[in-house]
């Protein structure tokens, strides 16, 4: 952060007026535009924007939803929270994305919807995934919590699906602390989404204060604040300059590391994705951890996979159903990815990471 979101701060202060409002509505709108979609709805944070989805789309009790065993646990969370069972299948390896004969087999009589996950940014084969969730009348809400920035073919990943969500956590390329976005282009589900977020209340009687406590449905509180959408509207700002960073650092990180002995990276089309983070998959679990360590001690910070969610207490499931998500899970590693990485810093990671390799 610097001076531009100091001065939308000091703007939103200078009017007296915090919560959701004209600031969170041109945050809303420059998202929008920048995704090309007809709708965008605030909320306060990826987990809420999944939440909101599922809800704006019926999905609840005895319902199911098919959800990748590699991905963040809030994508199977928010399918518990809304009374459904979220259905684990496996990936592909080479994408880390759901794989689609899986799908297939997953589905049943008590199926509602699919949640794709575009892991570390790269897109999801939104196109089959859809034509198959057509073929059985499923929904499609889409985690694209990794995805700003990314691409499948022309279209923003995210916009292809009933519903998309976008995360603002601290490490993504662009943040409000927290805060998640809801996408879609249909206004009826955009109006859905409005009132659970608020209450339950109609969209634009909140201003109307005959009906401002006039709440035909059930909702909660998951509205946005002025502060964290005047720190979005600035960072909206440079994300054209942080995604230009992005890619450039996964291709300086690709080039210097690409022919190192036990290291993989997965393929990734930079004039499509903008990796969230920097990631390779080591051919070991037990190379992966003495990697972590060296990089410790050596002030170098990393980042493991997220586990896979079959081996999560809530959700444990025997290992043979997910073996291309075990593996990378237990395999993969995040670099030091940050938009402030100078040259010489990644230089120096590189260089850390080749004295590990060769002397293992």
């Amino acid at each position: 952060m610097d001076n531009d979101e100091k001065k939308e701060l000091i703007s939103v202060i200078n009017s007296g007026w915090f919560t959701e409002a004209s600031k969170t509505r041109q945050f809303e709108k420059m998202f929008a535009d920048f995704v090309g979609v007809k709708y965008a709805c605030a909320v306060t944070s990826g987990t809420t924007a999944l939440y909101v989805g599922l809800k704006a789309l019926g999905i609840g009790k005895n319902d199911e939803v098919i959800v990748p065993d590699l991905t963040f646990v809030a994508s199977p969370n928010s399918v518990e929270a809304v009374g459904a069972k979220p259905v684990l299948i496996d990936i592909e390896r080479n994408s880390l994305n759901l794989d689609l004969k899986k799908i297939k087999q997953a589905i049943t009589k008590r199926t509602k919807a699919i949640m794709p996950v575009d892991f570390n940014g790269r897109a999801v084969d939104i196109k089959n995934i859809s034509e198959l969730a057509n073929r059985y009348n499923l929904s499609l809400i889409e985690d694209a919590a990794h995805g700003l920035g990314c691409f499948y073919g022309k279209k923003h990943v995210g916009t292809m699906s009933d519903i998309g969500i976008f995360s603002f956590s601290t490490p993504k390329i662009i943040t409000t602390g927290q805060g998640g976005m809801i996408v879609t282009n249909n206004k009826k589900l955009y109006e859905k989404c409005k009132a659970v977020k608020d209450f339950g209340r109609k969209s634009g009687t909140k201003q109307n204060m005959r009906m401002a406590f006039d709440h035909p449905t059930i909702g909660y509180n998951f509205k946005f604040t002025e502060f964290q959408a005047a720190i979005g509207v600035a960072q909206m700002k440079k994300l054209p300059k942080r995604i230009i960073k992005k890619k450039e650092m996964f291709k300086k990180y690709h080039d210097l590391l690409c022919n190192v002995k036990g290291i993989s990276f997965v393929k990734t089309d930079l004039n499509k994705i903008t990796p969230w983070m920097i990631d390779f998959i080591l051919d070991s679990k037990n190379k992966k951890n003495k990697l972590i360590n060296h990089l410790e001690k050596n002030r170098i910070e990393t980042r493991i996979f997220y586990p896979s969610i079959h081996k999560l207490n809530p959700y444990k499931a025997s290992d043979k159903n997910y073996p291309n998500s075990s593996y990378i899970s237990d395999n993969g590693l995040w670099l030091p990815s940050s938009v402030t990485l100078k040259d010489n810093e990644i230089d120096l990671v590189c260089k850390k990471i080749k004295n590990f390799i060769n002397q293992n």
